[in-house]
């Protein structure tokens, strides 16, 4: 775009035409940039650079005469000018009125059209100017806006991926230790942790046999008694006892009872076979006593060999009278 000469300002390409231009120089100048208020410029005129240069040149002795015109038709006075005709309405302002020639006088030089000053294109496109300025002024103040939140987001999100990443650390360190204790825990088992376990457990059952052995020291066994409902064990224990002149208190006696299943037994009716009401027939089960003190074990054996062949009979039974048996329980 062209620049005035005066102001420096840019001309747009449509008032180029409304300017003057310089005759040497063809610089152009808005109107209103040359003098006040409105005026008629001529085609001759000629910038003020220009005209000071050709001043300089101009010497003061020589007279300087027109172009195309005689030394004696240049001393001669100058003819009035005529005043310039009122622009054409209905003509374009680039076609200036060209004026008829008078006979015998020199040509005169075309001049355009005088160009008013247009102060209101002036003001608006200073106007558009400012507005354009204004808007620009404005998006650029919401690009920096949107560029500040989309920083404080991409903040956030590294906060965020950086907690994420310190929480997976912490994971990847637990279970790294959970594989550590497993691989100790089957390092255990393949080392004979599991064998020792096992010996372990032998060694324990093997001391409760011997407890049970132990305890069997002081066990006796009476077989072949007759077994009725509703017997007391402690009572008739107490009662062999007694038969066999041992004694015996019912605070030495841990436990009596019946062991083992029955079988083939069935109860016998009142006074049939001799035997008794609620006997049982066929083979009794053993009746096993458990003693406080193995010496009252041993003197109950001892008796009992001595004894032999005593039976059942006044024990207080029912049933018909069978001899009974005392010996250690090896089971």
């Amino acid at each position: 775009m062209t620049k005035c000469g005066m102001c420096k300002k840019y001309i747009p390409r449509g008032d180029i035409a409304k300017c003057a231009k310089c005759a040497k120089c063809s610089s152009p100048y808005h109107p209103y940039c040359i003098k006040e208020g409105e005026g008629v410029i001529p085609a001759t005129w000629t910038c003020p650079a220009c005209s000071k240069d050709k001043a300089v040149e101009a010497a003061p002795s020589a007279p300087v005469h027109p172009a195309g015109l005689a030394p004696s038709v240049a001393a001669a006075p100058p003819a009035p000018p005529a005043s310039p005709a009122p622009p054409a309405t209905s003509a374009p302002p680039s076609i200036p009125a060209t004026p008829s020639p008078r006979r015998g006088a020199p040509e005169l030089l075309e001049l355009p059209e005088p160009v008013a000053a247009d102060h209101r294109l002036n003001s608006t496109a200073n106007d558009t100017t400012e507005e354009f300025k204004v808007e620009l002024g404005l998006e650029i103040r919401l690009f920096r806006e949107a560029l500040t939140a989309v920083k404080e987001e991409i903040r956030l999100f590294r906060s965020e991926v950086m907690e994420l990443k310190s929480s997976f650390i912490a994971s990847d360190q637990r279970l790294t230790e959970l594989g550590s204790r497993v691989d100790i825990l089957e390092k255990r088992v393949t080392d004979g942790t599991g064998s020792r376990l096992e010996a372990v457990i032998a060694e324990l059952r093997q001391d409760l046999n011997d407890k049970d052995q132990e305890l069997l020291d002081n066990d006796v066994e009476i077989t072949n008694l007759p077994e009725e409902n509703g017997e007391n064990p402690t009572h008739i224990v107490l009662s062999v006892a007694v038969k066999l002149g041992v004694q015996v208190q019912e605070s030495d006696i841990v436990s009596a009872e019946r062991v083992g299943p029955r079988n083939r037994w069935h109860q016998a009716p009142s006074g049939e076979s001799g035997a008794g009401a609620g006997a049982w027939e066929g083979r009794p089960r053993p009746l096993a006593v458990r003693l406080t003190r193995r010496a009252l074990k041993d003197q109950l054996i001892a008796a009992a060999l001595v004894r032999r062949g005593a039976t059942s009979a006044d024990l207080g039974q029912s049933s018909a009278p069978r001899p009974f048996y005392v010996n250690e329980r090896l089971t």
